[in-house]
């Protein structure tokens, strides 16, 4: 078989190459690249170093581009610490766009009706989670869809009176009511049937203690209580409010600051097999007690079952303390007759087996990565504890926005530089965001009785008229629960009552620089 010689100096030349770029580089698609480049004049003296590296750059850009334009990051090696929704689909957007990702939980696998005992509360997955989903796969969002509850209901029970906060419209999307073990599960079955153990793994029951920041390597106790230390090109913190990734930042980057503050009231949450019939069973519902500060907040769930989340500030009180069943029942027959009919015996048998009150905690970070190295995403980067309802749907949407910065700046001849690039890229788009749903969930510190006031009547109008007529604004919590607005943009949009003006898209990329 004859062979031209330009074949013979693209071979030769795919070969130098390879020396240059290492032996993944070099595949047959390189050899097509080689010889266009060559029949092209372009010829540069190999004896010029200098010159035949920059050749080889370009060629081998060549070949990445022919080769790998649906596949950008197929040399990329990824951890992520924490495989809760956001990890999860991150690992579902960036292993089709090629990355090799491990997963690392220090969880058991999720299993069907296994529920975290007194913290297990219904998510709801609204517009904003949905529409990160439909990004990386609208079939993926079809399964997470099946595996909740619609439900687009609001409504306020105190005593006799019952309103509807929010009701059903045509043109808005219902939220989907699931618990994270559901949407975990099945976003891990997706994952697991779509990808095999040498794209991606799923490692349970393992908990990471310790992250080298330096060396980038992670390391792993299992069930077997042997530590291994495996490297990474890149560790993604989606470890939720006690990050151990985010720990490591602190202790090691003094530019990252970090700070976490507990929430008042604590809570206990239980699930029943059916819905209480007094209750709208395609609505949330907030119940106010006839006695007592404990609330109950009501969620439906798939196949009419619900979960109610008890919660309060009066630590002592004996819905969250007592350890007695009859106690227990008592109390919540006589504070909550509306739920008159629910299994109030399954309720207090809950309540009593729960040790202690969950209280949830904020975090706010003042960015989301260090170097080319790490990054944070969810709760380990930005949580406010429930407050906003958008925990879920903005870990979410973090995932979905560091796949695109991965994807659009991850170059591979040259990594370290480009995944600096493409987590700075990460942090500018996510820390105005994960800092805008922050202001909004607390919302403005009120300076003086003057403000004080003005507030409470804005707030008045906005709940009376919600934006009808043109008199106050939608709700706050409606327009984040049925909108896709940038969490910034609505928070510069109510400048007015806060004390402190909401920093240009310009200005969170100049901070974010000057700490890298």
């Amino acid at each position: 078989m004859m062979v031209s010689g330009s074949t013979f100096l693209s071979i030769f030349v795919a070969f130098a190459a390879k020396d240059c770029f290492g032996s993944n580089h070099c595949r047959s698609p390189a050899l097509w690249s080689v010889d266009a480049f060559i029949t092209s004049n372009r010829m540069v003296p190999l004896n010029s170093q200098p010159a035949a590296k920059s050749m080889l750059k370009e060629l081998y850009l060549a070949s990445r581009k022919l080769e790998s334009s649906d596949t950008p990051l197929d040399d990329l090696n990824i951890a992520i610490i924490g495989a809760g929704p956001s990890g999860l689909l991150l690992a579902h957007k960036v292993a089709r766009l090629g990355a090799k990702v491990k997963i690392f939980e220090a969880r058991s696998r999720p299993q069907p009706d296994s529920l975290e005992q007194g913290r297990a509360y219904a998510l709801g997955v609204g517009i904003r989670g949905r529409t990160a989903i439909q990004a990386v796969d609208d079939g993926l969002w079809n399964v997470v869809e099946q595996a909740g509850f619609g439900s687009q209901r609001f409504q306020l029970h105190a005593g006799p009176l019952k309103m509807t906060l929010r009701d059903e419209q045509d043109n808005v999307q219902k939220s989907v009511l699931l618990y994270q073990t559901d949407l975990c599960r099945v976003l891990a079955e997706e994952l697991e049937s779509c990808y095999n153990e040498t794209h991606v793994t799923l490692a349970y029951s393992s908990n990471v203690v310790g992250v080298d920041l330096d060396t980038k390597q992670v390391k792993i106790r299992g069930l077997d209580s042997i530590e291994k230390e495996t490297h990474f090109d890149l560790i993604v913190g989606c470890d939720g409010v006690n990050s151990i990734v985010r720990q490591e930042l602190v202790d090691f980057c003094p530019a990252f600051k970090s700070a976490r503050t507990a929430l008042p009231g604590v809570f206990k949450v239980v699930q029943l097999s059916a819905m209480p019939p007094a209750l709208d069973p395609t609505a949330v519902a907030l119940i106010l007690p006839k006695a007592g500060g404990v609330t109950a907040f009501v969620e439906p769930t798939i196949n009419n079952t619900c979960c109610i989340l008890f919660a309060g500030r009066n630590e002592t009180d004996p819905l969250l303390i007592s350890k007695d069943e009859t106690e227990l029942f008592e109390t919540m027959q006589s504070r909550f007759p509306i739920l008159k009919g629910a299994n109030f015996k399954s309720v207090a048998i809950q309540m009593a087996a729960i040790e202690k009150p969950s209280q949830a905690s904020s975090i706010v970070c003042n960015m989301y990565h260090f170097n080319g190295t790490v990054a944070l995403l969810g709760d380990a980067a930005h949580a406010t504890g429930g407050v906003s309802g958008q925990g879920v749907n903005s870990a979410l949407c973090d995932s979905v926005a560091l796949g695109e910065s991965l994807r659009d700046n991850f170059e591979h001849w040259n990594k370290e530089q480009s995944l600096q690039n493409a987590l700075l890229d990460y942090s500018r788009k996510q820390v105005p965001e994960g800092r805008a749903l922050y202001d909004l969930s607390f919302g403005p510190t009120p300076q003086g009785v003057l403000q004080r006031v003005k507030l409470m009547l804005k707030n008045a109008l906005d709940f009376i008229f919600q934006g009808r007529f043109g008199i106050g604004d939608v709700p706050l919590q409606t327009l984040l629960t049925t909108s896709t607005r940038s969490f910034a943009d609505i928070r510069r949009d109510r400048e007015a009552i806060y004390c402190e003006p909401f920093p240009t898209q310009e200005e969170w990329n100049n901070k974010l620089i000057g700490k890298q």
